[in-house]
Order: C-alpha cells, then sequence, then structure tokens
C-alpha cells in the first residue's frame, strides 16, 4: 500500500507532464495570436498619446478644460450685463440671474488654483533659458507677461526691451531683471517649446481676464439679491458664503457658530500652520476671516471679532433671505459691529497715579511687662560681644579654638582700650545676684556681680603645693586664698571654691585620727620595732638559725 508522501509526488509528476505538453504545443504553434494582440494594443497606445498631444501637456489640461467651460458663461454675462431679468413675485433663488451668479462664483474659486498649476508650468520650461527670474518676479500674471515679452530673444541685448517690460513692472524691478539677464548662463530654446510656453502664458492671461469679469459681474449682481450682506462683509465674502453654503436660504439655515469653519480648509493657514498659533489662537479661517472688515483688525482680537461679526452675518442673511428691501439692516449690523470692536480695540482706562499713603510717624506701640524686658535682655548687645567687635590698630587679635574653627577675642582682655573716660555699665542691664550668693568672683572694678571682667588684673603669685598649681587671687578686690585655680592632670583647668576645699581637708583629717591616730603594728615575737624618722615602723630582721 502506497503512502500519502508517494502519492503526492506521483500526482506532482503527472501534471508536470501535463505543462510541459502544453508549453511544447504553443512553442510549436509560434504565438502569432499572442503577438497580434500586443501590436494591436501599441497601435492604440500611440494613439492615445497623439490625442494627449493635441489636447497639451498633462499639467495645464485641466486649465484648458476650465476654460472652456467658462466661455459660454462670459457669453451669458455679456448678454446679461446691461440688464436684469428678475419677475416681480418670483423667488430669488429661482430666477435664472441667481442661478447664473451661483454658477459664475464656483467658477471663480477653481480659477485661483489652476492660475498656480499653469504658473508653475511655464516656471518648469522658461527656467531653462531664464533662470531665477521666477524668484524675481513673484506675481503668475506679471511673469507671464514678461515671458512674452524677453521670449527667446537673446539675453545680452535685454535692454532693447526694457520700455515693454516698464509698462507692466516697476522701474527697480526691471533693473534687477537687466543685471540677472547679464550673468546667468541660459539654454536656448527650439521652437516647440517656444510655442507650448508662449500658449501656457496666453492660457494663463486668459484665465485672469476671465476672473476679473466674474468678480465685476458678482460685485454688480449679488448687491440685488443680498443687500444687507454686502453692505456687512463685503460682495466677495457674501458671494463666497452663499456659494458654500448652496443658496441664500440654506445660508440663513446656519447658525452662527458654525459660520466661522465655512469655507476653511487645512491649507487655508499657511504651510507652516500657524493658524492655532500666535495672538489670535484662531481654529478656522473662513471667508468671515477673509473679509475686509476682519482684515482691519488688531491679530490679539481677531477671534472675538469673528463671533461677532458671525452673529450679525447670520441675521443679515435671514432679512435678506426673506426680505431684501434695502440695505439699511446691514448698516445698523455694521455699525454695531465696528462698535463692539473699537471698545474691545480700547485700551484700559488710566487711573491716574496713586499717591503714597501719608506716613505714620507715631511711634508703635510696644510690648512691655517683665517677660518682654527678659525677652530683650536675653538677645540684647553685651559689653564683651562690642569689645570682641573691635580691633586694637596695628596689633593682632589674639584667637580662640582649633584649625578651622577659630574665634577673634577683638579687644576682650586688652588693656588700653582708647578710651578717655571709664567704661560705664548701665544699672538696668547689668546681671546681678542674690546677697546669699554674692559669687565667687568678689567686687571688681567692672562690677560686683562679674569676677571674670577683673580676671588676670589681681595679683600674680604662684604656689606649687601638692594639690597642683594655684593663683593667690582672681578679684582685685580680695586677697590670697580667697578664691584659686587648680591645674590638675586629671581634670586640666578647675575652678575650686577654697571654702569646699577646707571642709573636705577637714573630713579628710577627721578620719585619719579616727581611725589611724592611736593604732600600731603587732608583733609576733615580742620583740620592739623600731621607728624611723617619718614615724613609719621598721620590720626586724629575721631570726638567725
Amino acid at each position: 500500500m502506497a503512502t500519502l508522501e508517494q502519492e503526492l509526488l506521483a500526482d506532482f509528476a503527472d501534471s508536470g507532464d501535463e505543462d510541459v505538453q502544453d508549453l511544447e504545443n504553443d512553442f510549436a504553434s509560434g504565438g502569432e495570436g499572442e503577438d497580434e494582440e500586443m501590436v494591436d494594443e501599441e497601435v492604440e497606445y500611440r494613439e492615445k498619446d497623439k490625442d494627449k498631444d493635441k489636447k497639451g501637456p498633462v499639467d495645464i489640461q485641466a486649465a484648458r478644460k476650465l476654460m472652456s467651460n467658462l466661455e459660454p458663461v462670459l457669453q451669458r454675462i455679456e448678454e446679461v450685463e446691461d440688464h436684469m431679468d428678475v419677475v416681480e413675485g418670483e423667488s430669488i433663488e429661482d430666477s435664472p440671474e441667481y442661478q447664473l451668479l451661483k454658477e459664475t462664483n464656483d467658477l471663480s474659486t477653481h480659477i485661483d488654483g489652476e492660475i498656480a498649476s499653469v504658473h508653475k508650468f511655464i516656471c518648469d520650461r522658461y527656467s531653462i533659458f531664464f533662470p531665477n527670474l521666477e524668484q524675481l518676479i513673484r506675481n503668475p500674471v506679471s511673469y507671464a507677461k514678461s515671458v512674452l515679452v524677453i521670449g527667446s530673444r537673446p539675453l545680452d541685448n535685454i535692454k532693447q526691451l526694457t520700455d515693454e517690460l516698464k509698462g507692466f513692472l516697476d522701474t527697480a524691478l526691471v533693473m534687477v531683471v537687466e543685471i540677472e539677464a547679464t550673468r546667468v548662463q541660459s539654454r536656448s530654446l527650439d521652437e516647440a517649446e517656444l510655442n507650448l510656453i508662449t500658449s501656457a502664458c496666453n492660457l494663463l492671461l486668459d484665465l485672469n481676464n476671465a476672473k476679473a469679469k466674474l468678480l465685476a459681474y458678482i460685485e454688480s449682481r449679488i448687491t440685488t439679491y443680498a443687500p444687507n450682506l454686502v453692505e456687512l462683509v463685503g460682495s466677495l465674502t457674501t458671494a463666497n458664503l452663499i456659494a458654500a453654503s448652496g443658496g441664500l436660504s440654506n445660508l440663513a439655515k446656519v447658525p452662527a457658530c458654525n459660520l466661522a469653519p465655512v469655507g476653511s480648509s487645512k491649507t487655508s493657514s499657511g504651510s507652516l500652520g500657524l493658524s492655532n498659533v500666535g495672538l489670535g489662537g484662531l481654529r478656522h479661517e473662513g471667508h468671515l476671516f477673509r473679509s475686509p472688515i476682519i482684515q482691519n483688525v488688531r491679530q490679539d482680537l481677531r477671534r472675538q471679532a469673528i463671533r461677532i461679526l458671525a452673529a450679525k452675518t447670520s441675521l443679515a442673511a435671514r432679512v435678506d433671505a426673506h426680505s431684501p428691501s434695502d440695505n439699511s439692516i446691514g448698516i445698523e449690523l455694521r455699525n454695531e459691529v465696528e462698535r463692539r470692536i473699537d471698545h474691545l480695540s480700547k485700551p484700559p482706562p488710566n487711573s491716574g497715579t496713586r499717591a503714597l499713603p501719608t506716613p505714620n510717624e507715631l511711634p508703635s506701640r510696644k510690648r512691655g511687662g517683665r517677660r518682654a524686658r527678659k525677652a530683650k535682655e536675653a538677645t540684647a548687645m553685651t559689653e564683651i560681644r562690642k569689645a570682641q567687635n573691635r580691633m586694637t590698630f596695628g596689633k593682632e587679635e589674639k584667637e580662640v579654638g582649633y584649625g578651622d574653627s577659630t574665634k577673634g577675642m577683638g579687644m576682650i582682655g586688652a588693656t588700653d582700650t582708647g578710651r578717655l573716660r571709664a567704661q560705664q555699665i548701665d544699672p538696668k542691664t547689668r546681671a546681678k545676684l542674690s546677697k546669699k550668693n554674692p559669687g565667687w568672683g568678689g567686687d571688681t572694678t567692672l562690677g560686683a556681680a562679674s569676677s571674670l571682667k577683673g580676671f588676670g588684673a589681681g595679683g600674680t603669685a604662684t604656689s606649687l603645693r601638692a594639690q597642683g598649681l594655684r593663683t593667690g587671687g582672681v578679684g582685685l578686690g580680695g586677697g590670697a586664698g580667697t578664691n584659686s585655680i587648680a591645674f590638675t592632670p586629671v581634670q586640666g583647668l578647675e575652678l575650686v571654691d577654697p571654702k569646699a576645699r577646707e571642709e573636705m581637708n577637714r573630713k579628710r583629717k577627721a578620719d585619719e585620727d579616727r581611725w589611724f591616730k592611736g593604732g600600731s603594728f603587732t608583733q609576733l615575737n615580742g620583740s620592739s620595732s623600731k621607728v624611723d624618722a617619718g614615724g613609719f615602723k621598721v620590720p626586724a630582721l629575721p631570726p638567725k638559725k
């Protein structure tokens, strides 16, 4: 029994034999039918190319088609230009004049785009002969006229064409074109290229003339059908709003909040997308944004101005849709809009320079009492701090501390303070001690309450005793032994109270007399012990063997 893999391989081999056989039969027949079909397709493709060549290049085909659509409209405009066919009692939107107006407005909105495409076509072709001319002449109409005047003539003799160029260009711009023509390197145009460029320039000028005729017709007729809207936002903006909304009745149904975006597009604010950036913060730049009344408003007020104008535009459209008698309502609405915009543009009222308040020279009320006085005394400047803040001229001040944490002592302890009078102590701020505790320093020349101020001014005699180094007296008025400073190896500098030291010595002597005064050492052998000069017993010699 064959496996699944073997059956698949067999099927593949059978199908391969049939395909090979079909290919052999095709090659044997020579493929005459396919060759004939290919030849027919090539002939049809060449015929289509010939038709395209007759119609013109692809870039300007849309412009030629638009011009062909404009010709019958322009002919109808010439017929009804001098008179208007409006039947009384007939609706405005049903009249043929109004239908022609809508069609004219629709075509006028497409002319600008086609003029831009034809201008680009001319620039791409003519830049071979005169490079950078489109950078000098920005206006498409002026550029097309310049190309027709210059043509393929030598650029070295362009000064001969100065009079013709000055007919539509400024004198300064003509001089710039002449200077640029003398230094560029160009390639001559053949007759076919020149004819193509000339026909494109004529097409651009025809489109521009047709646009001028359409706008003139719109401005002359729109006043009859929407007088209040024309008075408020202008004839061109009115025509654009009516065409964008599909008629005057439809425009009257649009709420005011939706009128601002009418006519806006993604590319209406430029290639940089600056519609949402800046002082105005506008989200939509529609037909109302391009109206003359908004363009004359300051940039930071346009957002509010569009809201005001949209509300009045909606009212004017409703009035024109129902009873377009005259433009009196449009005048009132425009005056109201201008009044509100002027109110927004006004600077804020100047309240004048405010005078400073009258200074209050009365002394401020201060807290009194014992607690307040104590708080002031705690932070008051003492005499020692004042002395620390002063320095003697020409002498190095003493410092205390170690390393970086040193502090200058200033004139603390200096004998020559430079004062002519004795230092006066304020008894109010002077530190006081009770009568029971007069202090250990005694009275000094600076005051009885502080003995530190007279430190070092007393006696200088010292004596070395068993208790350590001791000074005779600290204060000026005290005698020797009144106060002492003991230097001990364990505690360092220590201030000792003489009374406490005498009391301690007395207790130590009493303890010694109590325990050691009548005592003696007992000898085992009963022999008398000898006593040395210091009072210590001398042990006896060991017994002889």
